[in-house]
């Protein structure tokens, strides 16, 4: 069946340049490319061009055959126009090439008697050669596949040049190569010109793939790159192969996989195999085999050619571009041409090949390359030698963090044997492994399936349960569903590995994992404790212990810091690397929600040292968010909206959730409610995030709704941030809940439950080490003192919380503590106004614009600002700095209501300010301000 034609794609640029030289007649244009980049394609595009309307296209081909035939392709292309008018005007000299076209029959004088030199004969017959390509013009003469010409169409076209007809174009497209014809026009006023086509780019990739599958869903462009090295007939096969093979109603990019190659690109090969000699396609298969860049004395090796003679040989299979070299390696030019020379080998022939790779790469010097052998090995029958090598690059692949590897090497691993004993290690490692990678969805998708795995015992599927458990925690985000696991993962490990089984207990005494109560947390903690003594393997004892001490940790036990300290002592071997890593970061995470911010410093610094030894790759993430939520806590705000703006680009939820929340806190300090709600509301209606993160979310969220215009109900938010702290007893959390909590409930007139609240915060502190959460107390205290008119008790919390916050050191909240003193003192009468002063200082270095406007009310309010004169203003025709600011805002496209939002007006206030700024700047629309704006 006949294919419709694809259209000509990412070829645009070469259109144009070869449509521009082959229209400034006379002119010689070489195009030059690959074999399949599509010279032939272009050079019909550009015949079939409008601008060449009138034009005549004489085409002809060159063949590569043993013994090319005299001037045929210029023969082909003299015929290749049956309505060429030659016989309108006779001429004897034509009947120099009547012998030449027969086919031409009584269109030409009648045959010229033979000269007796053979010299003067071939002048007179390219003369008369010539005489035709001029009565032909305006033509365009076409040789396609010219590096397969001979040597009488060279030399004809070396005459032609120099004598080259003024209607006349000559076109010559061919492979690069060293050859050179020397047919260059050796006089001036012909136009020349060089078109070199390269392979597609990735969009073009996929542009084409989609014209030939007709389908407009994802293509694997990528993929289908690397595959064909961007060759648009090799694309065009492989797609149109990948049609024909893919199931009914299924997209054709699933079958793009494995060493399937079409039909008419194995031809293609084949034809470009056949001229070479032994040692060429030797070395041409060689690397085929090898599929990875290899150097030429290792391909040599393989090739079983001589070195000397190999340099040589490789030196012209990459001009002719059989092979590619970068950085002194050699490879075919892309996977599928590979594939293809694969093919032409014999099955014999290729076991010996990869035998004979095997024991190369398995004797090079520099770092071992088990996987490589371990492929060639299998590939070559030898089973055993390939789980061997297989085993040890799994090895190495861990001990490097390539985790990806590692399990792709493992599952082949476990899919190739039916070994019980040998599938029960596998499986365990597996699980082990795949903690690890940044793709849990796989990751998932691999545990779940070895759980389905039947003959397991039931200690390794407790171990696998355990695997998946974690996974579902820490990277998925699915709090739930992870716990649920783990406790069933202890069920199944409590009898016959009571060791595992403490491990698994430590991980549930987590309540930011697993957000459950902290009185739960601790019994599986003291459960755990009572079977540690099983732990005898000493790196299993080691990863129970950081299990512990964040446990500790996280809710401010004191017991948790001599543990720690133990831990961080510990030498960072290979065996133990991971863990220390993850205690690094599990210690600075929970220090950071507990106040310790020089600690958490502390924690990230060795960790990021650990990381580089040690890292898997979710643990950047983990490093990133971690570095974004101390900046937040600590005030350290510079550019941090940015880079909280990361979460975009983070692969786990849990980490992702973090991200969100800091991005969200600074768009509320910052003015823009909309952004932080769209933020905060998308954090805490998704899959539950950590509960300090859920517990902040909501708390910001009820103080943003209380302060609109709108005054809109915030007690929703309100009760959902403390049912967070209530349902884990996590008072340790409350840092940022608390202060907002008492403030929110005693503008609600509900002091009585701000009271209330305080005494819970109160008793769920007791006794434990949390500066951030005992200073937000400190705050909540003053706030209802102050509230309540205790002005005496308001002035000395505010006082002693300021003290608080300046030690840990957070800025933020040291300066709404600074802000409430201030105006505590303000309504007795004291001087407040430097309290407010320093407390806007920060506030606009931290660029919290909300908070600057709070401290210029309460200013304003207490008569220590200026108050706005009434009547005619004084600012006459001028925008005053408030209407500027309406203006500004309005020339942005916000609303009246939105205006009223930022700047903490009433909407009838901005209403009466967007009338004035329309008034002083003589415009008569909102449209208008932006203009108007930029001429004052």
């Amino acid at each position: 069946m006949a294919h419709a034609v694809t259209p000509l794609i990412g070829r645009a640029d070469e259109v144009a340049a070869l449509l521009e030289l082959v229209s400034a007649r006379p002119a010689v244009v070489r195009v030059e490319g690959d074999a399949g980049v599509g010279k032939t394609r272009l050079v019909e595009e550009v015949l079939a061009h409008p601008a060449l309307r009138g034009t005549r296209a004489l085409v002809g081909t060159c063949q590569s055959l043993r013994e090319p035939l005299p001037l045929a392709p210029l023969v082909d292309a003299l015929l290749s126009d049956a309505a060429i008018p030659w016989t309108d005007r006779p001429d004897p000299l034509l009947g120099a090439v009547a012998q030449l076209l027969p086919e031409l029959g009584t269109r030409l004088p009648n045959p010229a008697e033979a000269l007796d030199d053979p010299r003067m004969e071939r002048h007179r017959r390219y003369r008369a050669l010539r005489h035709l390509l001029a009565l032909a013009g305006p033509a365009v003469l076409v040789l396609d596949d010219f590096h397969w010409t001979d040597e009488a169409t060279v030399e004809f076209l070396r005459f032609l040049v120099g004598h080259l007809p003024p209607d006349l174009a000559i076109v010559l497209s061919h492979r690069p190569g060293p050859r050179s014809w020397g047919i260059t026009p050796p006089r001036s006023g012909v136009s020349t010109g060089l078109v070199r086509l390269e392979p597609l780019s990735l969009d073009d990739t996929a542009a084409m793939a989609h014209a030939v599958a007709s389908s407009t869903g994802p293509a694997p462009a990528a993929a289908l790159l690397r595959l064909t090295g961007g060759l648009p007939f090799a694309i065009e096969e492989v797609v149109r192969a990948a049609i024909e093979r893919a199931a009914p109603g299924a997209a054709p990019w699933e079958s793009l996989t494995g060493d399937f190659v079409p039909d008419g690109y194995l031809e293609l090969i084949g034809g470009r195999l056949a001229p070479l000699d032994a040692t060429a396609r030797s070395l041409v298969t060689a690397a085929a085999v090898l599929g990875a860049p290899t150097s030429a004395a290792e391909l040599c090796a393989v090739a079983e050619v001589d070195p000397d003679e190999g340099e040589d040989t490789l030196d012209r299979l990459v001009t002719a571009r059989l092979l590619q070299r970068a950085d002194e390696r050699y490879r075919c030019t892309h996977d599928l041409a590979g594939h293809a020379v694969i093919r032409t080998v014999t099955p014999s022939a290729l076991r010996a090949l990869h035998r004979r790779a095997a024991a190369v790469l398995r004797d090079a010097p520099g770092e071992p390359r088990h996987m490589r052998v371990g492929h060639h090995l299998r590939a070559a029958g030898d089973h055993v030698g390939w789980r061997e090598s297989v085993a040890a690059g799994v090895d190495r692949a861990i001990e490097l963090g390539d985790t990806g590897a590692a399990l792709a090497a493992l599952q082949d691993l476990l899919d190739a044997t039916d070994d019980l004993d040998e599938r029960r290690a596998l499986a365990v490692k597996l699980g082990r492994v795949a903690l690890y990678g940044l793709d849990f969805a796989e990751t998932e998708q691999v545990l779940r399936g070895l759980l389905a795995t039947g003959g397991l015992p039931v200690e390794v599927r407790g171990e696998l349960r355990k695997d998946l458990g974690l996974l579902l925690l820490n990277q998925a985000g699915d709090a739930a569903a992870g716990y649920r696991e783990l406790v069933a993962a202890v069920d199944e490990l409590r009898g016959p590995r009571p060791d595992l089984a403490a491990r698994v207990m430590s991980c549930l005494a987590s309540t930011n994992a697993c957000h459950q109560h902290i009185d739960v947390g601790m019994r599986w903690l003291s459960e755990a404790d009572a079977l540690a003594d099983t732990l005898t393997d000493p790196v299993a004892r080691f990863a129970f212990l950081v299990n512990k001490a964040s446990a500790l940790l996280e809710c401010g036990n004191r017991a948790g810091w001599p543990l720690a300290r133990q831990i961080l002592a510990t030498p960072a071997d290979f065996e133990r690397g991971q863990h220390l890593v993850r205690a690094c970061f599990n210690f600075a995470e929970a220090t950071c929600w507990l106040g310790h911010y020089r600690r958490a410093e502390d924690d990230m610094a060795r960790g990021r040292g650990l990381a580089r030894e040690f890292a898997a790759p979710f643990t950047e993430e983990h490093l990133g968010a971690n570095d974004v939520l101390l900046d937040w806590q600590r005030g350290d705000w510079r550019g941090l909206r940015e880079r909280a703006a990361a979460a975009d680009h983070v692969e786990l939820p849990r980490i992702t959730a973090g991200y969100r929340l800091v991005a969200g806190a600074l768009a509320a300090e910052a003015g823009d409610n909309t952004g932080a709600l769209r933020l905060l509301r998308g954090l805490v209606t998704g899959p539950p995030p950590a509960p300090p993160v859920a517990a902040a979310a909501h708390a910001i969220i009820a103080e943003v709704r209380h302060r609109a215009p709108t005054r809109a109900d915030a007690a929703q938010d309100l009760e959902a941030a403390l049912e967070v702290i209530r349902g884990t007893g996590m008072w340790v959390w409350a840092a940022d809940v608390t202060p907002i909590a008492v403030d929110l409930l005693c503008r609600m007139d509900r002091s009585g439950d701000a009271e209330v609240l305080l005494k819970q915060h109160r008793e769920g502190v007791r006794d434990l080490d949390c500066p951030a959460a005992d200073a937000a107390l400190t705050l909540g205290r003053a706030v209802l003192w102050h509230r309540r008119g205790d002005v005496d008790a308001a002035l000395a919390g505010y006082a002693e919380a300021e003290t608080a916050f300046a030690a840990m050191p957070r800025r933020f909240w040291w300066a709404r503590a600074r802000l409430g003193h201030g105006e505590c003192a303000l309504a007795t009468g004291q001087d407040g106004v430097p309290l407010i002063r320093e407390a806007e200082a920060v506030f606009t270095e931290l660029g919290a614009t909300v908070r600057v406007r709070q401290c210029q009310e309460v200013l304003r309010a207490h008569r220590a600002l200026p108050s706005p004169k009434r009547g005619r203003p004084a600012y006459g025709d001028r925008l005053s700095p408030r209407e500027r600011e309406v203006a500004a805002l309005a020339a942005e496209g916000r609303s009246n209501r939105e205006i009223a939002t930022t700047l903490a007006l009433s909407v009838r206030t901005v209403e009466l300010h967007v009338a004035a700024v329309l008034q002083k700047l003589r415009v008569s629309s909102r449209v208008e301000i932006a203009s108007a704006l930029a001429e004052n």
